[in-house]
């Protein structure tokens, strides 16, 4: 039996109760779970630094309080890619490849390629990217709302002490390690979010700084003309700068 973790920061306590209800429906069969909620209102890697402490779960499901997981065989899916490939360290359901500098705000959406879906509720309408041909595919970057771990890497809370680049920033340091970041093929979207801004705290600008001083390497530059940046996974080589 796999032992799983959903684990949030809330500050809205309505809204984590839609998420649970969600969570709650679930098939879980041939799992045990819990659920590990924090209240922080200032950083969401320190949250989430502090959920993962509290939990021993072999997966952590980072969620925020306003996804809402639709698929009823959610867990399996996830359980069936960590272990077809152990190697997987990270599961999103939206992602990208090749995020610039240039673009502004900088998030997932913004990258050169846009792999997954989701469903938002506030537009009742799902955004959907390209959709890998097999069981999943690789991207550098996923989406925040909903980020699925096996192994357990710290979140940045010495560079991102707010509620951006989290997502971009775990992504990469579980690259860095050498696990691979990936999402699922999806017939339909497996997950919904309730957000409807993309950027809406004030220290954004700061937080997008540091991001770019911490990870410069792994990003596309301005420059037409770009140096190549490379990481290795099973003897492949991912590009990080076109």
């Amino acid at each position: 039996m796999e032992t799983v973790a959903f684990i949030t920061c809330v500050n809205d306590k309505s809204l984590y109760d839609k998420c649970c209800g969600y969570i709650h429906v679930l098939d879980k069969t041939g799992f045990a779970f819990e659920m590990v909620s924090v209240a922080n209102n200032y950083s969401l890697p320190a949250a989430y630094n502090e959920g993962m402490r509290k939990s021993k779960a072999k997966y952590k499901i980072y969620l925020h309080q306003d996804t809402f997981i639709l698929d009823a065989n959610f867990l399996h899916h996830i359980d069936n890619i960590f272990k077809i490939n152990p190697g997987i360290g990270m599961i999103g359901v939206m992602g990208g490849r090749h995020l610039s500098i240039e673009k502004n705000p900088m998030l997932v959406w913004d990258c050169r390629e846009s792999w997954g879906a989701i469903f938002h509720f506030v537009h009742q309408r799902a955004d959907q990217g390209l959709n890998p041909m097999g069981v999943y595919d690789w991207v550098h970057f996923i989406d925040g709302c909903i980020m699925v771990t096996q192994y357990d890497i710290p979140w940045r809370e010495d560079i991102l002490q707010g509620f951006h680049f989290y997502d971009l920033s775990q992504s990469l340091e579980f690259w860095k390690r050498g696990y691979a970041v990936v999402v699922p093929r999806q017939e339909t979207p497996w997950v919904a979010h309730m957000a409807t801004s993309g950027v809406t705290y004030p220290d954004y600008g700061r937080l997008r700084q540091r991001f770019i001083q911490e990870y410069n390497q792994f990003l596309i530059p301005p420059e037409p003309k770009a140096r190549t940046s490379l990481l290795t996974y099973k003897g492949k080589l991912y590009r990080f700068k076109i």
